[in-house]
């Protein structure tokens, strides 16, 4: 299930809580935010099972849900997190480039172990895109 630009952005900031947070709180930590649509999102995003009510809280005089992501960052759809690079860097920066960017340059244990589950992603890839490829070449030759 694909998101939106602005679904991706609350989705960031329920990430990147520790704890789950109110459409009051997510709208202090957004800059484009308003209640209302930041209301609108989150209902979307309950709908989608990408986020879930996690209790009540007192506002003052109002009852306000709390909400925390359910869908793991690290495990969320491809095009998902696809959009959200999109949205983030530039179209000028290579995916090599980019891929470089984000492989640890520490010498570590976890840094070997992130390369290593990248080599198995890349690996991965290129076996769909030249299977997609043999699929093309032979249809065509029907």
């Amino acid at each position: 299930m694909k998101l939106t630009t602005r679904e991706i952005e609350i989705m960031q900031i329920l990430w990147e809580s520790e704890e789950p947070l109110t459409v009051a709180e997510i709208v202090e930590r957004d800059e484009n935010g308003t209640i209302d649509s930041v209301q609108r999102i989150t209902k979307s995003l309950i709908k989608k099972n990408f986020i879930a009510v996690d209790g009540y809280t007192q506002v003052g005089k109002k009852i306000s849900r709390k909400l925390k992501p359910i869908a793991d960052p690290q495990k969320a759809e491809l095009p998902v997190l696809k959009k959200f690079i999109d949205f983030l860097v530039p179209k000028s920066i290579s995916a090599s480039n980019l891929v470089a960017a984000l492989v640890p340059i520490e010498h570590s244990k976890e840094a070997l172990d992130e390369l290593n589950m990248l080599e198995q992603e890349i690996l991965k890839r290129k076996e769909e895109i030249l299977k997609s490829m043999e699929e093309e070449s032979n249809s065509s030759e029907v």
